[in-house]
C-alpha cells in the first residue's frame, strides 16, 4: 500500500493543525448547513400538514437519533482510530479498521430494524405520541419508512466518517449536499396533492431517496473506483478484538452520548406535554431545528477537531494537540457570539417559516422568546462540543461519555423544577439555558486539566493556553 504521505489529504491532516482544522471544518460545516437547511425545508412543508404533523417530528425524532447516534458512535470511534494509525504511518491497519466499522454497521442495522419494526407503536406511545389520535397516526406515517430503510441512514453516517478520517472532508461534503438538494425537490411532490399526496409518509420517503443516493455515490468512490487512500478488505475478513476495542472505546461511549441526548429529548418532550401540551412540544421542535442550524461552526469544528487530533496523537505530536483545541475552542466561541447576537435581533423574522399557517400563527411569540434565549447559551454549547471532540480524538470515549451525560441530565431536573414551580414554558426555556451553561464550563475546565497531563509527557507549558 502507498504510504500515507503520499496522500494529499493525509499530508494535510498531518500538516500544520490550524490549516488542518480549517481545511477539515469548513466542509463539514457547509455540509452540515445543507443537511440543516434541508431539515429547515422538511418542517416548512410539514407545519403545512398542520400542528399534529408538526409535533409528530419532534416526538419521533429521538428515534431517528438513536439510530443516527449508534452510526455515528461507530464512525467517530473508526475515525478516532484509523486516523491515529494514519498519525503512525500504519496504512495497512487503517485498512483494517475501516472494514471493521462497516462490518459492525451492517449488523447494527439488522439488529435496530427488527427491533423497531416490532415495537414501533409502543415505542411511540411511551414518548407521548398517544396523546392523541391526530398525532399518533402522523408519527406512525413518519416514522415506519425511516426505521425500514434505516441502514441506508447508518451506512452514509458511518462511511462519512471514514472519508474525513482521511482529510477527504470535501467527499463528505459533496454527497451531503446532493442529498440535500434531492430532498428539498422531492419534498412537496412526495408531500402533497398536487405530486403524489403522501404527507406525512411523503416526507420520509424523500428523505431515504436522498440519503440513498449519497450512500450509493460513496460505495462508487470506495468499492468501484478506488480512488480514495483507504481501501476496505473483506476477503478472508476475521474480526479482530483489539480493533474492536479500540473502535469501540470511543465508538460506544458516543453511541450512548447520542442514545442519552435521545433520552433527554424524550424526558423533554414528557415535561413539555405536561405544561404546554402539544403546543410546547412544537415550540421546542421547531425552534431546535433553528438551533442546529446556529451551532453549525462549532459542529463543523468539533467534527474537525477529532481527526486533526488523533493523528497528531498518534504521530506523538501532543504540541499540535493543545495547538489544534485552543484555536478550535476560539474560533466556535468567537463566532457563536456573534450568530447569536444577529439570531436575537431577527428572531420574529427567523421563525416566520414555521408560522406562516393559520393554526401554527400563533405560536410565534412562544418560539421568539426561546430562541432568544437560546442566543445566550450557544457560546456554552459551543465549549461542550469542542470539549467531547478533544476526548473522543484521544480515544477518552468515557469522559466524553460523561460529559456529555453531565451537560444532558442536568437538564431533566432542572427544567421539571421549573415546571413545578411555574406551570408554565418560560421557565423551562430558563432551565435549559442554565444546565447548558453550568454543564459546558466544567467540562472545559475538564478538558484544561486532561490537556496539561497530556503536555507533560513531551514538555511545553499548557499554562499559556488556559481559559
Amino acid at each position: 500500500m502507498e504510504d500515507c504521505k503520499n496522500s494529499k489529504e493525509v499530508e494535510t491532516l498531518l500538516g500544520d493543525p490550524k490549516k488542518a482544522i480549517l481545511a477539515m471544518a469548513v466542509p463539514t460545516a457547509v455540509a452540515l448547513i445543507a443537511q440543516s437547511a434541508n431539515n429547515l425545508i422538511d418542517a416548512m412543508w410539514v407545519a403545512g400538514l398542520g400542528r399534529d404533523a408538526l409535533a409528530a417530528v419532534g416526538i419521533v425524532f429521538p428515534i431517528f437519533f438513536i439510530m443516527i447516534g449508534i452510526s455515528n458512535g461507530i464512525g467517530i470511534g473508526a475515525a478516532s482510530a484509523i486516523s491515529r494509525r494514519l498519525g503512525a504511518d500504519n496504512g495497512a491497519e487503517a485498512d483494517k479498521t475501516a472494514s471493521h466499522a462497516l462490518v459492525l454497521t451492517l449488523i447494527g442495522c439488522a439488529v435496530l430494524t427488527a427491533v423497531f419494526l416490532l415495537f414501533l407503536e409502543p415505542i411511540l406511545n411511551l414518548m407521548g405520541a398517544g396523546a392523541s389520535e391526530g398525532t399518533m397516526t402522523e408519527c406512525m406515517n413518519y416514522a415506519f419508512p425511516i426505521v425500514l430503510f434505516l441502514s441506508v441512514f447508518m451506512i452514509v453516517g458511518v462511511m462519512s466518517s471514514i472519508l474525513r478520517s482521511e482529510g477527504a472532508a470535501k467527499r463528505s461534503m459533496y454527497v451531503l449536499i446532493l442529498s440535500a438538494a434531492i430532498n428539498m425537490v422531492l419534498d412537496p411532490l412526495f408531500i402533497y396533492d398536487y405530486g403524489l399526496g403522501w404527507g406525512m409518509r411523503g416526507t420520509a420517503a424523500a428523505t431515504v431517496v436522498s440519503v440513498a443516493v449519497s450512500m450509493f455515490i460513496i460505495i462508487y468512490w470506495y468499492f468501484i473506483r478506488k480512488n480514495l487512500f483507504i481501501r476496505f478488505k473483506f476477503r478472508g475478513f476475521r474480526f479482530d478484538s483489539s480493533i474492536i476495542k479500540d473502535i469501540f472505546s470511543v465508538g460506544l461511549p458516543a453511541s450512548i452520548q447520542m442514545t442519552v441526548i435521545s433520552a433527554v429529548i424524550i424526558f423533554a418532550n414528557i415535561i413539555l406535554l405536561q405544561a404546554g401540551g402539544d403546543d410546547g412540544v412544537a415550540i421546542y421542535a421547531s425552534d431546535w431545528r433553528i438551533i442546529d442550524i446556529l451551532i453549525i461552526p462549532p459542529m463543523g469544528v468539533a467534527m474537525g477537531l477529532v481527526p486533526v487530533c488523533a493523528a497528531a496523537f498518534g504521530a506523538v505530536r501532543y504540541d499540535k494537540i493543545s495547538t489544534a483545541y485552543v484555536y478550535s475552542l476560539k474560533i466556535s466561541v468567537l463566532s457563536m457570539i456573534l450568530v447569536g447576537i444577529i439570531t436575537a435581533i431577527f428572531a420574529p423574522q427567523i421563525l416566520t417559516v414555521f408560522t406562516y399557517g393559520s393554526d401554527t400563527e400563533y405560536l410565534r411569540d412562544g418560539m421568539v422568546l426561546f430562541l432568544r434565549i437560546a442566543c445566550i447559551f450557544m457560546p456554552f454549547m459551543a465549549i461542550g462540543m469542542t470539549a467531547e471532540s478533544l476526548f473522543q480524538s484521544l480515544g477518552m470515549g468515557m469522559k466524553s461519555l460523561f460529559s456529555t451525560l453531565f451537560r444532558n441530565f442536568l437538564l431533566v431536573p432542572v427544567c421539571y423544577i421549573a415546571m413545578l414551580a411555574t406551570s408554565g414554558l418560560t421557565y423551562i426555556w430558563w432551565g435549559i439555558a442554565v444546565s447548558e451553561i453550568a454543564g459546558s464550563l466544567f467540562i472545559a475546565w475538564w478538558t484544561f486539566v486532561t490537556l496539561r497531563s497530556v503536555m507533560k509527557k513531551s514538555g511545553p507549558d499548557l499554562k499559556t493556553y488556559g481559559p
